[in-house]
């Protein structure tokens, strides 16, 4: 498992002979739900395989706070067991504030004396801060040493993934990435769920379909990419609902009686929202849709409301649709411009 360290370049990194990964920094706060004597937290990131936390009982946690946000990828643990037998693993990341789980229970061999395990991975990302559930099965939980692995860090917002649906399938556009040796695809039927994944070629970036898709059914999708062996954080979360031919209206049909006009033409604007991308999304709105889109914002920043807003593109609706929506995630919003005219 290949490891790129991306520490501050004045600040001391260290390694444990035999492991992969590096120490967390010595900043670290440390803390567990129980301690065997001398055995504190401390000692699973001091560097040195002869010392340990040791919890007291066969199960415990222990729970690591780093200084600053870290993009990790992996753990590793060198621990013993007597009499030797499988321990059991499950990781945390601090992320936003909240403990969320990026690995599984996982087995690991340990014998009599200290071993030094394989790996286990972890959902790449950036976090505050790791928590590690340990289950020594016949022995005490514990663990001699802990090390991470640190990633290059990689602006989340560099693959710019859009979503576009058709009849029992979705297709996929992000922009290439320089390095790349492949695409990841995750996907599945909750927000932040993905329970599919599909590898792309790293030529595959430009409508990419992933097909045999339930129709009304809303898919949501991530993309990483693997550059120099190692996997970069999730991209923006796009989703579209696939439909049926007979969902779509190729000719919609004129109503036989003029629409309420949405606002009087002198009170209009060019409403651009620039995304934390660079990109520049304009669109000519009523001052009452620009009011409700301001609306959401700051409903949204103050903890409230849905993290999407859907923007009509009205007369810029080309092609065979009953309506076009752009679909703005609040979180990917850099600033916006109301010109009023």
């Amino acid at each position: 498992m290949s490891m790129n360290v991306a520490m501050a370049a004045n600040e001391e990194v260290a390694t444990v002979e035999g492991m992969q990964g590096i120490s967390p920094p010595k900043e670290t706060v440390v803390t567990v739900n129980g301690t065997y004597s001398a055995n504190y937290g401390k000692n699973s990131i001091d560097g040195k395989l002869g010392t340990l936390w040791n919890s007291g009982a066969t199960k415990g946690t222990i729970q690591y706070v780093f200084p600053e946000e870290l993009s990790l990828n992996f753990i590793q643990v060198a621990a013993y067991s007597n009499p030797k037998s499988n321990n059991y693993y499950t990781v945390y990341g601090l992320k936003d504030g909240k403990w969320i789980l990026v690995s599984p229970k996982v087995g690991r061999y340990v014998n009599a004396t200290v071993t030094i395990t394989e790996p286990v991975a972890i959902t790449p990302g950036v976090y505050k801060g790791i928590k590690v559930e340990v289950d020594g099965a016949a022995s005490w939980a514990h663990i001699n040493e802990l090390t991470i692995g640190v990633v290059e860090m990689m602006n989340p917002n560099i693959i710019d993934l859009k979503a576009t649906p058709g009849n029992t399938q979705v297709g996929l556009n992000w922009g290439a990435i320089d390095g790349a040796e492949n695409y990841i695809v995750r996907y599945g039927t909750e927000s932040g769920k993905y329970t599919e994944t599909v590898v792309a070629t790293k030529d595959e970036n430009g409508n990419f379909v992933i097909p045999a898709l339930t129709n009304g059914t809303t898919y949501y999708f991530v993309v990483t990419t693997t550059i120099n062996g190692v996997e970069t954080e999730y991209s923006n979360e796009a989703f579209a609902t696939p439909y049926g031919e007979e969902l779509p209206n190729p000719e919609p049909e004129e109503p036989t009686t003029p629409e309420q006009p949405e606002e009087p033409s002198t009170n209009r604007a060019i409403f651009v929202v620039t995304m934390t991308t660079g990109l520049e999304k304009e669109f000519d709105l009523s001052m009452k849709e620009v009011n409700d889109f301001i609306d959401w914002y700051e409903a949204k920043q103050a903890g409230s409301g849905k993290a999407s807003y859907a923007i009509n593109k009205h007369d810029n609706n080309k092609g065979p649709f009953k309506s076009r929506k752009d679909y703005i995630l609040f979180d990917r919003v850099l600033t916006f411009e109301v010109s009023e005219y």
